[in-house]
């Protein structure tokens, strides 16, 4: 019986390690790029960030390297240093092992909310004579891409205020998922379905630099019930269940007002549920965008709040386009590099999609540097997007106070993205290699030093500029999207998964977004920008605006049709879905995007390449082509456009040089014959 005993304790024990494992998440910061480590000494920094609602468990760095196999097994060592502290050494042996995997724990005390540093130092030598070693072209480590730092963690429990609405539901779970559903009703409006949509943009909006991945639901087919839950609806589409969550008094306001409500789920009473209701429909799109203000919902320390047409929900609307970006702006400390010959740091920028970066653009650096150098030798140079933009020899009179200052050349111009790095060669005298590990000398760059680019506002329309035109200036920007009048929970998770995409380059809530049935888009709603989803079949838009698409659907529109720039064969056709940008037939200032395909399935092609953050940035053209087997086209039906008037531009050109010197030489011909006239006149008396 004592034994029966303890079994039943042992299994309810390890039932219960489960289910603590289960609710813990894992999230996985990956190196993404290999990382190559030349010479004796050599180092490398991977950055982490921890959610400030996160209760970390377990930390550990999973890294994954090849060595040169004539390192001297005696000396040649790795070290990792974690926000400064050493945490593990080991000797780097002799033996030829590709992708060699290490896993190393981080202790939990070192680790902080925010921004977490580890450093990867290597030492390695091959013979004795270290200084040859040093530029030997065999003493390598290459830290591999598949390298990663994982962290286990829970998350803080919260309490039902609305003003923990980003700790509650932008929570992600350990499949890299938000522990978040959205709920609207089977029957419903299309402006429950903007409501939904635009606390999707406001997902994207919070999680910045990774992909969004979430589900919304029509209420009867709804599963996934183990999460938190955001529901919207009217009264009269609202299940009796969640009416019984509200007070006789907040039924009663449900005509003229709004009610937002926190509360705990009905489907599962360890996981919160935020309602938001009203049969005034307008006012559900102003809770969606009072939810996602930057500053507003940090005031909502209540777990009820009635809203109605008089309040404002806006964000102060503060854009500035700022053509002049200090790293201290962009988020960068001061720089301190230390130690003799290469050390270089790297700055990331990203350009707002509707800007075109033109010549005038210049990088201004404040920097300062030990006065122990070997002048001869020493210089910082300066590449943008591995482009090298110029050099400035270091000197002893300016080392407490220099300036670079460096045009942007035209090969580095027109880009989303600019990599800035910063490489000094820190020479010493009577110094020509490394021996040991030292801080000196140093070279410092000032997070006031800045990056100031001239700007022309762009209206190409490609994938390249994506999301403009459907965001400007850091808001969404006049947007209609045309759905088919059904859809199900997969249909409204791709598209909502293709606007949290959008949300990514949106900061404020003041735009506008509108998502209507493709059955009831009237004139008006066609002069805003439009993003038209679905198939001609679902979707009669598509219809309409099929003789202005770059590749247009066939008569019978069970396919696409063959032209210059892509051909089909047999049925391949209609197992294609389409990406395609261009100027809206119903508004010459105001653009239009067409994600189409013959059958409904085949969305989801499209719907990766819009709501990943790799895939996405990987597009350059007008018009997206992706088959079942995955395989992409990326076409740009503009540019023979653009060609042709750059080359009518260049024909006009000349021809008005030409106008030009037959005036002239005219002109010169006239002063001649006439002055020949006057002297023969006045040789003649």
């Amino acid at each position: 019986m004592r034994l029966i005993a303890i079994m039943i304790s042992l299994i309810i024990s390890f039932t219960s390690c489960d289910i603590v494992f289960a609710q813990q998440n894992v999230k996985n910061y990956k190196f993404k790029n290999e990382i190559t480590m030349n010479g004796v000494i050599s180092s490398t920094n991977k950055y982490f960030e921890v959610p400030k609602n996160a209760l970390v468990e377990k930390t550990k760095i999973n890294l994954v390297f090849t060595k040169s196999e004539l390192l001297d097994v005696n000396y040649s060592t790795i070290t990792i240093i974690v926000n400064d502290v050493p945490i593990h050494s080991e000797r780097l042996d002799g033996n030829k092992e590709y992708k060699k995997e290490i896993n190393i724990d981080i202790p939990k005390d070192l680790i902080k909310t925010g921004y977490n540093k580890v450093e990867i130092k290597a030492y390695k030598t091959i013979s004795d004579k270290v200084c040859r070693d040093d530029s030997n072209t065999a003493n390598w480590l290459v830290v591999h891409k598949e390298s990663n730092i994982s962290v286990s963690y829970n998350y803080k429990p919260t309490s039902n205020l609305i003003s923990e609405y980003k700790d509650t539901y932008i929570n992600e779970n350990g499949r890299n998922e938000l522990e978040t559903s959205i709920l609207i009703p089977d029957n419903y409006s299309s402006e429950e379905l903007t409501s939904a949509m635009i606390l999707s943009s406001g997902f994207g909006e919070k999680i910045i630099n990774d992909n969004v991945n979430f589900d919304i639901n029509l209420y009867s087919q709804f599963k996934n019930k183990d999460k938190n839950v955001i529901y919207i609806g009217n009264k009269s589409n609202t299940s009796s269940e969640i009416l019984n969550l509200l007070t006789a008094k907040e039924k009663e306001d449900l005509d003229k007002n709004c009610i937002i409500k926190n509360t705990n789920s009905i489907f599962d009473k360890n996981k919160k549920m935020l309602i938001i209701i009203s049969n005034n429909e307008e006012l559900l799109k102003k809770a969606s965008k009072l939810i996602n203000s930057k500053d507003l919902i940090n005031e909502l320390n209540k777990d009820s709040i009635i809203i109605n047409e008089g309040t404002d929900v806006d964000d102060i609307y503060n854009y500035k386009n700022k053509n002049r970006l200090n790293f201290k702006d962009l988020g960068y400390d001061n720089i301190t590099l230390k130690g003799p010959f290469t050390q270089e740091s790297i700055i990331d920028i990203s350009i707002p999609k509707s800007k075109e970066v033109k010549e005038g653009s210049k990088i201004n650096l404040n920097i300062r540097y030990g006065e122990n150098l070997d002048f001869e030798r020493s210089l910082v140079t300066i590449y943008v997007n591995n482009i090298p933009i110029g050099s400035k020899k270091l000197t002893k009179e300016n080392a407490n106070n220099d300036t670079v200052e460096l045009n942007l050349p035209k090969e580095t111009l027109n880009q989303n993205y600019y990599q800035i790095k910063i490489v000094f060669n820190l020479e010493l005298l009577d110094l020509a290699c490394v021996t040991r590990d030292t801080d000196n000398p140093f070279a410092y760059i000032s997070n006031e030093s800045y990056i100031e680019f001239d700007y022309n506002d762009t209206n190409n329309l490609t994938m390249k500029n994506y999301p403009y035109p459907f965001v400007k200036d850091d808001k969404v920007n006049d947007t209609v999207v045309v759905v088919p009048d059904k859809l199900d929970s997969t249909a409204l998770t791709q598209i909502g998964s293709i606007i949290s995409y959008i949300g990514h380059s949106i900061k404020y809530n003041n735009g506008d977004i509108r998502f209507i049935k493709s059955s009831d888009l009237k004139s008006d709603d066609k002069k805003s920008n439009l993003i038209i989803i679905g198939t001609p079949t679902n979707n009669l838009t598509i219809k309409d605006v099929n003789k202005y698409l770059n590749l247009k659907f066939n008569k019978d529109y069970l396919g696409f049709e063959s032209n210059e720039k892509i051909k089909f064969i047999g049925d391949y056709s209609k197992q294609l879905s389409s990406i395609q940008l261009t100027k809206s037939p119903y508004n010459k200032d105001k653009g239009m995007m067409v994600i189409a395909s013959t059958e409904m399935k085949d969305l989801a092609l499209s719907t990766r390449y819009l709501n990943d953050l790799d895939l996405t940035k990987s597009l350059k053209g007008d018009t997206i082509v992706i088959d079942r087997e995955g395989n992409i086209k990326d076409l740009n039906y503009k540019l023979d456009d653009v060609d042709e008037n750059k080359e009518t531009k260049e024909v006009n050109k000349l021809d008005n040089k030409s106008k030009q010197f037959i005036i002239v030489a005219s002109v010169l011909l006239l002063m001649v014959i006439s002055a020949t006239v006057l002297l023969a006149l006045k040789y003649k008396k």
